[in-house]
């Protein structure tokens, strides 16, 4: 037996009965109405809308009869010699864990695998729950993998990435390094501003810092937490999250008037195509490696306009490597590169 230090009237349960206990025909089933018998079998008179407090003893093990069967009047518990004792399984399994899964389903990462753990509850009758849901959704959307997702595709609702020419203070979206990119963007001595009238060369330290105060931007983006409604009748914006995990508080926070179901603005897996994007922008290995456009159709003058960036990415190797390094820094962070294999082989590491 599970050991507690809450003294036992902690765990006292109110039901008031819908009708006369003999009425209900899953009864044996029902906690309430077994203490209603046992009132009954005692002399007392026990009447529908009559509230009975009671508490949940011995151990249950997940069965709903045994539980109704242990269920017994709160002074019978309290006496000094009944050595009646609350099942401390049954009030986290029923009264703990349903509004714990409630609050924390808005987290990602988190699962009624790992909070019934967390409880102290065997987990082996909430694994199965949890895979079957994960292998429903599946079923619904099948996601190919990111690794075979182009880079088209993957960036396409990516943040470009603006510089800020110190001395004329122009600002321009830098393309990096494809065969795409405009030639007067990146020269043979670097990032240069594409203002006829000032072509300053940018300096790596200032490159540094304009790609460290935009990767902060995107994880403030992040960390803002927004949540939007995907119903276009209603598409509210908060940062507040329902206690019921992804509905909707509607238009008036008050969690009526909608029926959506809310997401997150900005995800986690938008931080990583980000961070993802922007160090591509650096890749002077990208080049060699860009996918083939899918109509088949060349552009005049494609191949010796890569060429002529392979030479110049060549030429800027050093200083390109290192604005690299900078996103590569936030990326070895971020969670989603890394396997939990203790998470992953949990279910083989149970003894």
């Amino acid at each position: 037996m599970r050991s507690y230090s809450i003294p036992p009237r902690k765990y006292t349960i109110y039901t008031q009965l819908g009708k006369n206990p003999q009425e209900y025909p899953n009864g044996a089933s029902m906690p309430s109405v077994q203490v209603a018998l046992k009132l009954q079998d005692r002399g007392k008179h026990v009447k529908a809308k009559d509230v009975m407090s009671f508490i949940i003893t011995g151990e249950s093990s997940g069965s709903a009869e045994t539980a109704a069967k242990n269920a017994f009047p709160v002074d019978d518990v309290m006496k000094p010699d009944s050595g009646l004792k609350p099942d401390v399984e049954y009030y986290l399994h029923k009264q703990i864990l349903p509004p714990v899964e409630r609050l924390c389903a808005p987290i990602s990462g988190t699962n009624i695998t790992m909070l019934a753990a967390c409880l102290g509850l065997d987990t082996s009758k909430y694994r199965v729950s949890s895979v079957s849901s994960s292998s429903n959704n599946r079923d619904i959307e099948i996601q190919p993998l990111e690794s075979q997702i182009p880079d088209s595709v993957r960036f396409q609702d990516c943040t470009p990435l603006y510089l800020r020419c110190r001395a004329c203070h122009t600002a321009f979206p830098f393309e990096g390094l494809s065969s795409t990119a405009p030639l007067t963007t990146v020269t043979s001595h670097g990032v240069q501003c594409p203002n006829t009238d000032c072509t300053q060369v940018l300096s790596t330290l200032s490159l540094v810092a304009q790609i460290e105060t935009a990767i902060r931007q995107t994880l403030s983006t992040y960390y803002t937490g927004t949540a939007v409604c995907n119903d276009p009748a209603c598409s509210s914006r908060s940062r507040q999250i329902s206690v019921y995990g992804h509905r909707c508080l509607g238009p008036k926070g008050l969690a009526r008037d909608c029926l959506g179901r809310v997401h997150y603005e900005y995800s986690e897996k938008d931080v990583w195509n980000q961070l993802l994007y922007f160090q591509s922008l650096f890749d002077v290995d990208r080049l060699g490696k860009e996918e083939i456009p899918v109509n088949g159709v060349k552009v005049e003058g494609e191949n010796e306009r890569r060429e002529k960036m392979k030479a110049l990415a060549e030429i800027n190797r050093e200083k390109f490597t290192t604005c690299r390094g900078v996103v590569e820094k936030w990326l070895e962070r971020n969670g989603r590169q890394w396997v939990q294999m203790d998470s992953l082989f949990a279910f083989a590491l149970k003894t």
